[in-house]
């Protein structure tokens, strides 16, 4: 499988497999904070939909083939807390 092929796995089942769904929940919290007064659609496109998209595309060009779910949860859980930190 070459670098940046989908390897099959949607989002929502690597942050399930890994246990970082509450990680990821915690980060767009973080994220959200201070998007008070904003609509639920407008929260879908400023805050959501981007962090999805961008953790999509890091794990895309991260992980080049299937791997198992330690690994995905490291690169998962890095790429949070980068931006919790950060």
């Amino acid at each position: 499988m070459a670098t940046g092929e989908n390897t099959g796995m949607d989002l929502e089942a690597i942050l399930l497999l890994t246990g970082e769904m509450d990680h990821m929940k915690e980060l767009l919290h973080h994220y959200a904070r201070d998007k008070s007064g904003i609509s639920p659609q407008e929260m879908l496109e400023c805050v959501i939909h981007p962090l999805l998209d961008e953790l999509e595309d890091y794990l895309k060009s991260e992980v080049s083939a299937p791997q198992d779910a330690e690994y995905l949860k490291a690169v998962v859980h890095r790429w949070i807390d980068a931006r919790l930190n950060g």
